[in-house]
């Protein structure tokens, strides 16, 4: 019954944010990371925090530990597992597959689609230790966004996730203004 009764009061919560805002502005499209490859941005990534809007936050909303493994699929495309633990280090695994279709334009441009869902994915800055990606969809007049900093590692230097913190400002991708949030990755690995 708790469930029942938090899931009301947050969809109440939502529904009065989003009709005192109501339309959001609508998604950035902010450039590629420079020279992306696919292959390059392969592999094993640790997100180390992200700005989000309510429609991802509700999903991800008791995720720790949370990772994203990049795969190949051929022609530029590729698929995204994106994991997480419940609450804990040792709580329940959750994984949700998207699939990345490269989209036209430059570099580090895809469509992300999980199921019926569909949204901008773009990786604005990649090297071998570090990534940025933003993805961000619209659906009747609401925006949803996220701007996510990963790693190869756990961890980042602070002074490095506060230049990319910068950037999301600099690029304004965070048009509402919300706050980053750091991922858990204590006691993860």
């Amino acid at each position: 019954m708790r469930g029942v009764v938090a899931v009301a009061v947050y969809v109440a919560v939502a529904c009065v944010a989003v009709a005192s805002a109501w339309p959001d502005e609508p998604c950035r499209h902010p450039d590629g990371a420079k020279g992306f490859a696919v292959a390059s941005y392969a592999g094993q990534w640790y997100e180390i925090g992200k700005i989000q809007t309510a429609g991802g936050a509700f999903f991800e909303r008791n995720c720790v530990c949370t990772q994203i493994d990049v795969g190949l699929t051929g022609g530029g495309n590729a698929y995204a597992a994106n994991k997480c633990r419940n609450k804990t280090p040792s709580g329940k695994l959750t994984i949700a597959n998207g699939t990345l279709t490269a989209a036209a334009g430059d570099g580090g441009h895809f469509v992300e689609s999980f199921g019926f869902s569909k949204v901008a994915y773009n990786v604005i800055f990649l090297n071998e230790t570090f990534s940025i990606e933003y993805d961000c969809g619209e659906e009747l007049g609401v925006t949803n966004y996220c701007f996510h900093v990963l790693s190869r590692k756990p961890t980042m230097p602070e002074s490095t996730l506060q230049a990319f913190i910068q950037l999301a400002e600099d690029l304004d991708l965070n048009p509402q203004k919300l706050p980053f949030k750091r991922t858990n990755q204590t006691g993860c690995w």
